[in-house]
């Protein structure tokens, strides 16, 4: 337990490191520590998200934040018995021998297929790719989707604030600390990728 919490400190530390140093975190209107700072709240956040789904919502089978991990651990455990499988399902090269991994997934396929992209597949994906760093620890996964989601709110700010250059106070409020994003952009959920995506775009 203590290990994975090292890594996780470990982790945190490393990004706001990142934060500091990388251009991509300069602005005019906010500052880097102010930015660090948002970055550990979302942490916060995205812990009383795990507190939540491991002490009041206890199944673990329909809890949003703890299926795509659980499922992305099946791809990450092929690494140790076939890399080249691994690599296969993170890069979703089509090979039918993989059927029998897709299947001890729970949420790899959805119940109800409506034409649209399984976005599932992605987060799954994703988590298999943390497992890599984060020794089983699920708070490291937390810790790099803060990460990816600050960027992407970051992203967001940078975007908007060329055009609200006299009101950067409300704008930082607006993009980082609306609690709906505060909330759900920091848990290992969907909604930090998208961030991430739309940040980057």
């Amino acid at each position: 337990v203590y290990k994975r919490q090292i890594v996780s400190i470990a982790y945190t530390l490393l990004f706001v490191l990142i934060i500091q140093k990388l251009s991509f975190f300069h602005s005019n209107q906010i500052s880097r520590k102010i930015v660090s700072a948002v970055f550990i709240i979302k942490i916060i956040a995205g812990t009383m998200l795990w507190l939540i789904y491991t002490h009041l919502y206890t199944d673990r089978l329909t809890a949003d934040i703890f299926k795509y991990f659980d499922d992305g651990k099946v791809i990450y455990d092929s690494l140790f018995t076939n890399p080249m499988d691994y690599f296969k399902m993170l890069l979703g090269i089509n090979d039918p021998s993989l059927l029998h991994y897709y299947q001890d997934m729970r949420h790899w396929s959805r119940e109800f297929n409506q034409g649209l992209y399984n976005e599932n597949r992605t987060l799954i994906r994703f988590n298999a790719l943390i497992h890599i760093f984060s020794f089983g620890s699920y708070h490291v996964h937390t810790v790099f989707m803060c990460f990816l989601s600050t960027m992407g709110l970051m992203g967001i700010f940078k975007a908007f604030s060329v055009y609200l250059k006299d009101k950067s106070k409300e704008l930082f409020a607006a993009v980082f600390l609306l609690p709906s994003v505060l909330f759900w952009g920091s848990g290992v959920l969907k909604e930090g990728l998208i961030l991430f995506s739309l940040g980057m775009s």
